[in-house]
């Protein structure tokens, strides 16, 4: 991107950004009444006048310029910039022209003027109140309400010269301004004149109705609204107070020197309170004058005090003032000084109800701290702990969104990873680590805070909190981490009893095919034998020459019978795995298989006992698995591997038959080999594909070996 210079300037000043039509008009007239004030009252002697016109109309009209310029686009500021420029041209024309120019021919028309221009003040005033702070309507009935306003403004100072035979006189006494009759009166709209004198009073105190728009308005406001608004109604009601307090004191004056006073003190009071809110409102953050926020808090916080023991001086001065007039001095004295011990501790009171009203509760970390720590103390293992810490600190502290959030190895699935309290719309402006004994758990992320931005004290506290709440997490975690251990545990007791119970299933079932075999084959074989013996007796008790052929078929029978007990015998517990060892087990058991066996074993196995259990259960595995495969694998060849790697005996079994879907339900054989080698600790490995033959692979854990 190339980046277009703009030409230098030969006499090497500075361009300065060019400001609003309106800021500059309404800046003009009010200058150029300020000017005209002030050249009227020192040259008619009127210094007085002159401070007030200094004192009185100017801060607004420069506090409204400067917040104008610096923020072009505020309608707040505009509206202060306006009332600042009428109120500073009522006071020019009405306390300083007419006075001056009163006994002229057309000093009528200047107090025509004067009242144009209180109206326009008023509705000045309407706008700067009922639409504070945005200074822009956001409901109809608020436009409608600013529009008869103007129209008002606009036509009542020609309606009441028109229905009354004099001027109206200004609202406030104000010395020198004489009566002045009025050329435009017409007696036939006499009867009006009273309709006429209502709205005139209507419209001068149109900043009432203002007050009544900023309640409508407080309600639908946001939080940041709601305390500029809070201090203006504050400081406002202040305002007027103090106001009506010198317009009274004025009113009961005998001597002119009470009324003086009065208006010194009480004037300037009124005003201060007025703009000071009006300024306060519309830059919440005080970033127009101070950039620093902790300063910014500091000085709002004191500029509040000030306000408020600036109306209990102006209260005490007001009493004072009015009862001079009555009471010789040591009795005002001792009347202003009871007046003022009595009314300290409402002061005091007024001063904490003020702070806490408009700017927010103080942060107070005795409080947030027993608030943490209950919360920490009502759900110590609850899952919805993370959300009740998250959500103490965001209330204690006032901020905007808190999470906290777990960062935490081999983290139990039961444990949640964070709790958040509030919406979450920006990047965290402060990370507090959580940690227990130097290892890290997680950390907090804090928002801003409602009212703006995290203070040193806040960081502080935080991370006193962090501390407190680290071993509550870490309990929590523990405690996840404890019951999925005893889920576990539950798990295998009830694999184990499971297991148990099939293994006594299928130890009843292997007794009673020994009994059905006995009975069925061996017994049925002996009763047969016994007969055969017995006709063999008969006969050769007769002489009978066939009993030695009935003998030699008898004989041989017997020698089936005792094969067939033999290799019943083998079959429960081969007598070469009690005499020489398992790997000579094996090979006897391959000579008795229909189909091809190939036994991969390492020579120094050969002889190696080992405990009777893990000899047993070998056995148990391999018979089982071979007998599969006669039965069911319908294979040609089988592998058989004995091996002892890291302590542990493996026994292999291979064989290339059609396989079968390990997903499918196991049968009782597959299901007792596994609860057989789970009883000596051991692991049963399964691995079959359809048509690619199965292995069996079974390790067991054993001592160290009988040589």
């Amino acid at each position: 991107m190339v980046t277009q210079r703009e030409p230098a300037h030969t006499d090497g000043m500075r361009r300065v950004p060019s400001l609003p039509r309106w800021i500059l008009v309404l800046a003009g007239i009010g200058g150029a009444a300020f000017v005209v004030a002030l050249v009227v009252d020192l040259s008619v002697g009127d210094s007085a006048h002159a401070g007030w016109v200094i004192v009185g109309p100017t801060p607004f009209l420069v506090a409204g310029l400067v917040g104008a310029v610096r923020h072009p686009d505020g309608a707040g500021w505009k509206w202060l910039l306006a009332s600042g420029a009428m109120f500073e041209l009522s006071v020019c024309v009405g306390d300083s022209l007419l006075p001056a120019f009163g006994d002229r021919s057309y000093a009528w028309t200047l107090a025509l003027a004067r009242d144009w221009v209180d109206n326009a003040t008023a509705v000045s005033a309407l706008g700067l109140i009922g639409l504070f702070p945005t200074g822009r309507p956001q409901r109809a009935y608020e436009r409608w309400v600013l529009r008869i306003a103007v129209v008002l403004a606009a036509v009542l100072p020609m309606l009441y010269a028109v229905t009354h035979p004099t001027m109206a006189s200004p609202m406030f006494p104000t010395p020198g301004v004489p009566v002045l009759a009025s050329p435009l009166y017409v007696a036939a709209t006499a009867p009006a004149a009273a309709v006429t004198e209502w709205l005139r009073y209507l419209c001068v105190f149109g900043s009432l109705i203002g007050f009544v728009l900023l309640a409508l308005r407080y309600r639908r406001t946001s939080s940041e609204e709601r305390r500029g608004i809070r201090l203006l109604l504050l400081f406002g009601a202040g305002a007027a107070l103090v106001v009506w307090g010198g317009v009274i004191a004025v009113a009961f004056a005998i001597d002119g020197r009470a009324a003086d006073l009065a208006l010194i003190v009480l004037w300037p009071i009124a005003l201060t309170l007025s703009l000071g809110a009006l300024v306060a409102g519309l830059d919440a953050d005080w970033r127009l004058f101070v950039p620093d926020q902790p300063l910014r808090r500091s000085m709002g916080y004191r500029l509040l005090w000030t306000l408020i023991a600036t109306s209990y001086v102006a209260a005490a001065a007001t009493l004072g003032a009015f009862a001079a007039e009555f009471l010789p001095l040591g009795a005002v004295v001792v009347l202003v000084a009871a007046a003022g011990l009595l009314f300290q501790p409402a002061q005091r009171r007024v001063e904490r109800m003020a702070a806490r009203w408009v700017f927010g509760p103080r942060l107070d970390g005795y409080r947030v701290l027993t608030t943490f720590g209950a919360a920490l103390d009502s759900a110590p293992r609850s899952a919805d702990l993370l959300t009740g810490l998250a959500e103490a600190v965001r209330t204690g502290l006032g901020l905007r969104w808190v999470r906290v959030r777990l960062d935490l190895p081999d983290r139990p699935a039961a444990l949640p990873t964070q709790g958040l309290a509030g919406d979450r719309t920006e990047d965290p402006e402060l990370v507090v680590p959580l940690a227990e004994g130097g290892a890290p758990l997680g950390w907090i992320e804090c928002g801003p805070r409602r009212d703006g931005h995290l203070l040193d004290e806040d960081r502080r506290l935080l991370r006193h909190l962090a501390t407190q709440a680290a071993p509550a997490v870490r309990n929590l975690y523990l405690t996840a981490e404890l019951t999925a251990r005893v889920e576990v545990i539950r798990r295998q007791a009830a694999d184990l009893t499971a297991s148990r119970l099939r293994l006594v299933t299928a130890q009843d079932a292997e007794r009673r095919r020994i009994q059905r075999n006995l009975h069925d084959g061996v017994q049925q074989d002996i009763v047969v034998l016994t007969t055969t013996l017995a006709m063999a007796r008969e006969r050769l008790r007769r002489g009978d020459p066939s009993a030695d052929v009935l003998l030699a078929s008898l004989q041989d029978e017997l020698a089936a019978l005792l094969h067939e007990v033999r290799e019943f015998a083998h079959a429960i517990h081969p007598p070469v795995l009690a005499d020489q060892g398992l790997l000579e087990a094996i090979e006897a058991q391959a000579t008795r298989l229909p189909l091809e066996t190939v036994i991969e074993a390492d020579a120094c196995l050969r002889g190696v006992r080992y405990p009777e259990h893990v000899e047993a259960t070998a056995w148990y595995v391999l018979s089982e698995a071979l007998t599969n495969v006669v039965k069911h694998a319908d294979a040609c060849r089988v592998r058989v591997a004995l091996d002892q790697p890291d302590g542990r005996l493996t026994v292999e079994v291979r064989d290339d038959g059609h396989g079968f879907d390990p997903a499918s339900p196991r049968g009782l054989g597959l299901t007792g080999l596994a609860d057989r080698i789970s009883i000596v600790r051991g692991v049963l490995r399964v691995d079959s594909t359809p048509g690619h033959g199965t292995v069996l692979h079974a390790e067991i854990p054993v001592e160290a070996p009988d040589d």
